[in-house]
């Protein structure tokens, strides 16, 4: 994530921080209210969407409530007790079990690929909210920690006639938890081998009308060194703090107000050597976020097949601060480093109504502002500005069959007005058997590096330009998924999909840099396309009241290239899948889960002649990790495990750090 930065003067704020402060003091402001009240309710008079619907509810695919067998959307649902038996530390090492979604890990971070799209075109949320804090176009997902999290939800395909920008390769929505018990502590400690140690905390408190959830986690590693022969370190340490508070408040018998905010700490360190010189890199990032909403009911409503009508109103803002100082180790002197400042701010409001019985409506709008600041810039500091509209209706003329019409109208400061539709539909063809088919139209809006870039590598000689006459990127976006229960406990799906890609943005040589090496610009030049298959089988052995066998096997297939040279797309695999056997006795409270992750061989790079040969591929892997955990005196946890069992690396490609044991405790009160 530091090696190619470099070190600018801290330019001065423009943009107040007292929005973000304000929204992140009521938040903790409400804290001590939460312990100090002790007016104890057995009655929760709260609306939980988990107490009234007896099954999965996901709200990503409509934004609305709608439960997961039933939403004509296909979506894709990681659960809370599926993220804890993976013994998962961060989102990224969640998702890679999952069939379809490569995580790939490098200098820049944890980015995640869906359907063949790299992370700066995979739209990334919390509750709902953007996440900021891109290099590279990756959003690391190694930031986002898990001990707050209630589930994930994944809409593979174009979802910008919902949410807008870089939704081209899909969402993915990370819900956060609420307090279900009117008093819990819960702390827990791991420890690993390369020095890591993972500490975590939950209170939980919900009394009367007010529901509190705080957490905080502190992860850290030492640096890694894969390679003996130089000092250069394969992975840098990192020591990471964060914070979350997520409290609501029911203002009346139909409004409740909601407050969130978290904050994020990293420090980083490694080493670099450039001949004879070696260089300690430093960074540290700071990133924190908070909003605050009402949610208003008009009249009730039926969760079985749509929300009551409702008005809800959102204020978000976030903050990402991201420092990296580049050292001589021997002279102590700064060599380079680099400081990046993004805010933005977000206002949202959203109408939901059912009309003849028939028809879920659902009208919205956004205005968004964004602030960048970073010396790699044109000017030091740069602004954009997007307002947007959007409208969607769920029509269900008969039980077994749904339909979506929707669109979003976004009004951008840099290339104006762009129209992004979507239709969808789902039929259940019998109890056991469901058909979704989908069609959307998606883009990406040029960003603040490939708009306003001028950095000039001093050492390579080599400059980058932004180009402000970028056009958006677009895709076509297909998507068809069959979900069958075969037997009782056997679930098998299958999703087919299909992107064509236009404007691709490119960095394309225009010269010679005043430096002496090559000057690129972005431009708008190519077009793409992805195409594949997601094949996922569940199987369920046992009795719900005594736990039992688990299985899943996940297969993806994917093929895609670049319609104007015919050269495959790199960094993309073939063949991948995954695959999950587990056991749990719910009397003992034994628990063990083997995963295991395969991706074929990928084009590393070309040497120009759009013709990949052997020697231009990465090699193909399997990983296997395996936990176990066992519940003692109804309070205590205690959990073993193994990652990267066989130890598989190869540092000229991947950041495994090969086989490395741990264990843990945590207790619960």
């Amino acid at each position: 994530m530091l090696s190619d930065r470099t070190f600018g003067s801290r330019v001065v704020n423009t943009v107040p921080k007292w929005v973000l402060r304000i929204l992140i003091n009521l938040v903790l402001g409400l804290i001590p209210f939460a312990i100090l009240s002790s007016a104890e309710s057995k009655d929760d008079t709260f609306k939980t969407d988990g107490a009234v619907a007896l099954e999965p509810v996901v709200v990503t695919a409509t934004r609305t409530p709608q439960r997961l067998k039933d939403t004509p959307v296909i979506t894709n649902l990681i659960t809370r007790a599926e993220i804890e038996a993976t013994g998962a530390e961060n989102i990224g090492e969640v998702l890679e079990h999952t069939a379809g979604i490569i995580i790939h890990r490098d200098g820049h971070g944890d980015g995640v690929q869906l359907q063949g799209l790299d992370s700066e075109y995979v739209l990334i949320l919390v509750d709902g909210e953007p996440q900021v804090g891109r290099i590279a176009g990756k959003l690391d997902m190694a930031r986002l920690a898990v001990e707050n999290v209630e589930r994930i939800e994944i809409v593979k395909g174009a979802t910008a006639s919902l949410f807008g920008n870089a939704a081209l390769g899909g969402v993915i929505n990370i819900i956060t938890r609420r307090a279900t018990v009117p008093f819990s502590v819960q702390v827990s400690q791991n420890f690993e081998q390369n020095r890591t140690l993972d500490s975590r905390g939950t209170l939980e408190l919900q009394r009367d009308k007010l529901n509190t959830l705080l957490t905080l986690s502190h992860n850290r590693r030492g640096p890694i060194d894969l390679d003996t022969s130089d000092l250069t370190t394969t992975i840098d340490g990192y020591a990471n703090m964060t914070g979350s508070a997520r409290t609501e408040y029911q203002l009346t018998s139909t409004t409740d107000l909601v407050f969130s905010g978290q904050y994020f700490t990293q420090e980083q360190e490694g080493i670099s050597e450039n001949g004879p010189i070696a260089f300690d890199r430093i960074g540290e990032i700071e990133n924190f976020s908070g909003s605050v909403g009402i949610d208003h009911e008009l009249n009730a409503g039926n969760l079985q097949h749509v929300s009551s009508t409702s008005l809800t109103g959102k204020l978000y803002a976030t903050r990402y601060d991201d420092e990296s100082t580049v050292i001589n180790r021997e002279t102590k002197e700064i060599n380079s480093g680099n400081l990046n400042i993004q805010d933005l701010v977000k206002s949202e409001v959203q109408f939901d109504t059912t009309l003849w019985e028939k028809h879920q409506l659902t009208l919205g709008g956004e205005v968004i502002l964004e602030h960048l600041q970073s010396q790699r810039i044109k000017g030091g500091e740069r602004g954009l500005f997007t307002n947007s509209l959007f409208v969607q209706n769920v029509f269900r003329p008969i039980s077994p069959f749904a339909f979506v019409i929707g669109g979003r109208l976004d009004n951008h400061s840099e290339f104006g007005t762009h129209l992004s539709p979507k239709l969808s539909a789902m039929y259940r063809v019998t109890d056991n058997l469901r058909v979704r088919a989908s069609y959307g139209q998606g883009f990406r809006s040029p960003d603040f590096k490939n708009l306003y870039l001028d950095f000039t590598n001093v050492t390579s000689g080599y400059q980058v330009l932004g180009n402000p006459s970028l056009e958006p990127e677009s895709s076509h976006n297909w998507n068809f998924g069959l979900e069958y229960e075969v037997l009782n406990g056997l679930l098998a799906n299958i999703h087919l999909y299909r992107n064509d890609l236009y404007n691709l943005i490119e960095a394309e040589r225009i010269g010679e840099s005043s430096a002496g090496g090559s000057k690129f610009e972005y431009q708008n030049i190519s077009r793409a396309y992805t195409e594949g298959i997601d094949i996922e089988t569940q199987v369920r052995l046992g009795g719900d009241s005594m736990g039992g066998f688990t299985s899943a096997i996940g297969y993806a297939y994917l093929r895609g290239a670049d319609k104007e040279t015919g050269l495959p797309l790199l960094n993309r695999s073939t063949h991948s899948g995954t695959l999950k056997l587990a056991y749990l006795h719910l009397n003992s409270g034994v628990q063990v889960d083997l995963r295991g992750r395969y991706a074929s061989q990928w084009g590393f790079f070309d040497d120009g002649d759009n013709v990949l040969e052997p020697e231009e591929f990465a090699p193909s892997y399997w990983v296997w990790n395996i936990r176990a955990s066992k519940t003692l005196f109804k309070i205590f946890k205690a959990s073993i495990g193994c990652n990267n069992i066989f130890d598989f690396k190869i540092p000229t490609f991947y950041t495994f750090t090969g086989r490395s044991f741990y264990g843990g405790l945590s207790l619960t009160y």
